[in-house]
């Protein structure tokens, strides 16, 4: 399994009936979109994950420039254990670069 670089993206604000979290972001700047989140649990509850749950995926940021919020669609079938106040971290996404291509033989 590949070292996950986490960064802390903040704590949750709300959690909605359709499957939407919103957290209020630590940092002023965005974040990418499609980002994936993950919260810590304790290992004994879920063991061979390492203590890290994956949440979901970023889908937007919204709100005031100087306090935004992502909004993170829950992708993970433990939708009760996300709870007002828990801290998220995120992996920031990175799109694959396009090959680079061309004709071959120097011509």
């Amino acid at each position: 399994m590949a070292k996950l670089r986490l960064k802390p993206l903040g704590a949750v604000k709300n959690v909605t009936n359709m499957g939407l979290i919103v957290v209020s972001m630590l940092r002023k700047k965005p974040i990418p979109l499609g980002s994936k989140v993950y919260y810590k649990t304790p290992s004994s509850s879920h063991p061979g994950t390492g203590g890290l749950i994956e949440a979901g995926k970023v889908i937007d940021i919204i709100g005031n420039v100087e306090k935004p919020y992502a909004v993170v669609k829950i992708t993970s079938d433990r939708f009760e254990e996300v709870s007002v106040g828990l801290e998220l971290l995120y992996e920031p996404w990175k799109p694959s670069r396009p090959r680079r291509g061309g004709r071959r033989g120097g011509r």
